[in-house]
């Protein structure tokens, strides 16, 4: 641990094992519904937290926890945070600052960056629709952040009731953030194809009009 600069903020763990781009363009394949549902539906971020705009990112993460709003922490993450990477912030869930915006969206452009998730607000809406890079967030503002008050980067955090460590595979689409633990991914990749498998051999056998009793669990059914 160290600190960073006169505002405080601490520096733990930036550098993990990398999960090759490959893997990664594959995971970006996989509706986060089906990756919880082979993680038993846990790591599961909020409904509050939800897309600026629809499309798909994955990633690893790059974490930053702040004061509530206070992106101090988030500008200095910026020279840490590198290509293909997902900056996850625990921004408490405080709705009344906006932590990102217009500025950070071109810096993280040109950092080449997979996606923000942030549990917290931002701003400049129609300018991140505009510029693409996948942004979720809890809630939209125009009120600016503050600055000086310190925080933590490449520490584990909390967002949207996920915990999330530096490394961790973050996938986002339209329906959400899902956080696949660094330890777990192999396992959850492979049970995320089977599973994809599976609903499309459902999908056709709907399509067929075959009968599906065998393949859900029913209640007894009386008849009155």
């Amino acid at each position: 641990m160290k600190k960073v600069n006169n505002m405080a903020i601490k520096l733990y763990q930036t550098n993990f094992n990398k999960v090759p781009l490959s893997r990664l363009s594959e995971w970006k394949k996989i509706p986060t519904a089906v990756i919880g549902d082979c993680l038993n539906r846990q790591n599961v971020m909020s409904s509050r937290i939800s897309p600026v705009r629809s499309g798909t990112m994955a990633g690893q993460a790059q974490t930053v926890s702040v004061v509530a709003g206070d992106n101090g922490a988030i500008h200095a993450a910026m020279k840490f945070i590198q290509e293909t990477e997902i900056m996850v912030i625990d921004g408490g869930g405080y709705t009344e600052r906006a932590l990102w915006g217009g500025i950070l969206n071109t810096r993280a452009i040109k950092s080449n960056i997979a996606g923000i998730v942030i549990d917290g607000a931002v701003r400049d809406i129609e300018e991140l629709k505009e510029m693409g890079l996948p942004v979720y967030c809890v809630s939209r503002t125009p009120a600016g952040p503050h600055k000086g008050w310190g925080g933590i980067i490449g520490g584990s955090v909390s967002c949207g009731g996920v915990c999330v460590s530096p490394g961790d595979i973050i996938v986002g689409d339209s329906d959400g953030v899902v956080a696949i633990p660094l330890g777990q991914e192999q396992d959850v990749f492979e049970a995320s194809v089977k599973r994809m498998d599976f609903e499309n051999k459902l999908i056709r056998k709907i399509q067929r009009g075959e009968d599906l009793s065998g393949v859900f669990e029913h209640p007894k059914i009386e008849k009155l």
